[in-house]
């Protein structure tokens, strides 16, 4: 297609992803979890670089822009996070377009990615997962170019693609070492050529890691979350031999005394492909997991070869990925799966546009497309409601300890401090600590105040608790009748 026919579709569908942006920007009231932790570890704070793992490319590309624009570190971020999530929509369109797609596939394309409720939802959200979905976007287009023409100007395109994505999440690497291997599936060559391009896509990933494992080698120091990984990584098979049975035995004692040792784990197993479903159905939304699904109903007759054997390509490793995540921790979020879902939204936008195309040949479809952009009306509408609140235990609480507490006050909470923390020693030089109570393991006599959350419904934390058994009485309640914090004077 020309420039001047698809320059006003990417233009537009930057403009609208700015807009969303801003709007969802503008209707959160506080950053969320991780973002203190990066903001933290940008002012050196030992606890704060722990917990994302030494793993400091975003917080230094926060810190670059704050520089470059004279922003404060969290108004840095959230440009940060704009312009990553502008190169997401520009590079779906441009994975679209690079696989035949014309105006009315271009046009489905921005239509879906930018009605996403889940990345509408995270687009304030200052996560590291922003720079890996653009750049792993970047990278299929990059790897769909070496798939069809095998060049050193496309591999090195594609490793550092590959690359930068992994500088946000160290998951990329995954991919940056077995994906080289999908040029096998390269039908349009013989055998010979096709383990040749394997083989020399194959050096930079074994050229890269020797480096990696020198560094790691010969400098003590060299420890963060992609090497933590590394060295863990021939510890896989422990996954299958000690954890999943140890928890299959808890399942069986606590829960399923009926079922035998094997059938516990098939269940935990089961349990872990069914989070990756919920997750992917979360991150996709239901229309277009559905239309996913319904291949019958909604076939992609004009989605090329070489495009279904690298998207089946990239969905086997990250159900691999995601999979020993799972079985591993028993923690997913749908974070982890978008990444995959914008690749299978590529898809629905040309089942999609088959759709479109056939209603024109047939009128009696039109329904179903009626019921389609309905559908789509009611995700944009779902994306602009933003369920975002004030909450009273962070924003008030904190403005209440910069009125009341004193310079180097040590406080207590039964919620994640990290927030409330941030917020409280925010634009002054107090320097308050906030810790979360550990039953049995925090020394209560050690800080000076406790702060209390209370939520309608909700029984007392241990720590409310423990404060009643001593007979303190709160010095402050604050409360908006769902939700409040009560303040006690430890010493």
């Amino acid at each position: 297609m020309k420039l001047r026919e698809t320059l006003p579709i990417y233009a537009g569908t930057a403009l609208l992803g700015l807009l969303l942006s801003l709007w969802q920007i503008h209707n959160t009231p506080q950053i969320n979890h991780d973002a203190v932790y990066y903001l933290l570890a940008l002012q050196g704070d030992a606890a704060s670089i722990e917990q994302i793992g030494n793993w400091l490319f975003y917080p230094y590309l926060i810190e670059g822009v704050s520089l470059a624009l004279g922003l404060e570190p969290e108004q840095a971020a959230q440009v940060l996070n704009i312009l990553l999530d502008t190169l997401l929509v520009l590079a779906f369109l441009r994975l679209i377009e690079i696989l035949g797609g014309g105006r009315s596939a271009l046009l489905w394309a921005a239509l879906l990615v930018l009605s996403l409720p889940y990345l509408n939802d995270n687009r304030a959200e200052i996560i590291r997962d922003h720079g890996y979905w653009a750049f792993t976007l970047v990278a299929i287009i990059a790897y769909l170019r070496l798939f069809r023409e095998f060049s050193w100007k496309n591999l090195l395109l594609w490793n550092l693609a590959m690359i930068t994505a992994t500088l946000f999440r160290v998951e990329g690497a995954v991919f940056l070492a077995l994906m080289p291997l999908g040029l096998l599936l390269n039908t349009a060559q013989p055998w010979p050529l096709r383990l040749r391009h394997t083989g020399k896509a194959l050096l930079p990933v074994m050229a890269i890691g020797l480096a990696f494992a020198l560094a790691m080698a010969f400098s003590g120091s060299f420890q963060n979350r992609l090497a933590a990984a590394i060295t863990n990584a021939g510890g896989l098979l422990s996954i299958f031999t000690e954890t999943v049975p140890r928890k299959a035995a808890l399942l069986q004692r606590g829960v399923l005394p009926q079922f035998s040792q094997s059938t516990a784990e098939i269940v935990i197993y089961l349990g872990v492909i069914y989070s990756i479903a919920k997750d992917l159905f979360s991150s996709l939304s239901w229309l277009y997991f559905g239309i996913l699904l319904l291949r019958r109903w909604f076939p992609a007759e004009n989605l090329p070869g070489e495009a279904r054997r690298v998207i089946g390509l990239y969905a086997a490793i990250s159900f691999l990925v995601l999979f020993l995540h799972g079985a591993q921790h028993f923690v997913m979020v749908s974070r982890y799966t978008l990444a995959l879902a914008l690749v299978l939204l590529v898809i629905v936008v040309f089942s999609l546009e088959e759709l479109q195309r056939k209603v024109q040949e047939n009128p009696r479809l039109k329904p179903r497309m009626v019921v389609i952009a309905i559908c789509i009306a009611l995700l944009f509408a779902d994306s602009l409601i933003n369920s975002a609140k004030p909450k009273v235990y962070i924003l008030d609480a904190a403005r209440w300890a910069q009125e009341n507490l004193p310079d180097g006050a040590r406080v207590l909470t039964d919620y994640h401090g990290e927030r409330v923390g941030y917020y409280s020693n925010k634009n002054n030089d107090k320097h308050y600590v906030f810790l979360r109570y550990r039953p049995g393991t925090t020394p209560v006599e050690e800080y000076d105040y406790a702060f209390v959350r209370t939520r309608k419904g909700k029984a007392n934390s241990k720590l409310q608790q423990l404060l009643y058994g001593r007979g303190l009485k709160p010095i402050q309640k604050i409360t908006n009748g769902q939700q409040g914090v009560i303040i006690y004077k430890l010493r």
